[in-house]
């Protein structure tokens, strides 16, 4: 399906667009922005036999996981549309991020900012992708509005045209 073809080529593009962007993780290191389709993983719990029986009890295993995704960006198709039978498919793309700041200053809305503004520009300099997608009006951003410090959230929807299937029997 033409979505998912596109969902897989936006999440290795945006690969190449945050190249060398780093962030900070939970565990205070820097890290390159994690790019995940549709879904973020779900976290495993480490191994279970450091796993106290109280902790399994009272829910806390969910602190011990081997996989945190800050900083991220989530490609996930949201939907589609055909007008009719001679119209191009619109497809509608969210980019959902993600990241951690501890900063007391609480300028991670910054960081999501400037991860928008980087996408945005690629697209606006070169609004196709991969040859087969074309990047439509309105590009629209948002910025979460509730208090959640130190992780920051904010997204992107993105609508994208792909070429139009037309009709090849003898009678069109």
């Amino acid at each position: 399906m033409v979505a998912s073809f596109l969902q897989d080529d936006l999440a290795a593009e945006l690969i190449k667009i945050f190249d060398g962007f780093k962030l900070h993780m939970p565990a205070g290191d820097l890290s390159n922005i994690n790019i995940f389709k549709q879904l973020l993983p779900m976290p495993e719990a480490s191994d279970q036999g450091d796993i106290l029986p109280e902790q399994l009890e009272n829910g806390l295993v969910n602190e011990l996981t081997e996989l945190d995704p800050y900083p991220y960006v989530l490609v996930r198709v949201s939907d589609g549309e055909i007008a009719d039978e001679a119209s191009a498919q619109t497809i509608n793309v969210m980019l959902l991020m993600g990241v951690y700041d501890y900063n007391f200053n609480k300028s991670g809305h910054k960081d999501i900012m400037n991860m928008i503004q980087k996408v945005y520009e690629r697209f606006a300099k070169v609004p196709v992708l991969c040859g087969k997608y074309t990047i439509q009006y309105p590009i629209s951003w948002t910025l979460q509005e509730e208090e959640s410090y130190p992780f920051y959230f904010g997204g992107m929807n993105l609508i994208w045209e792909t070429a139009a299937i037309r009709r090849e029997d003898k009678f069109a």
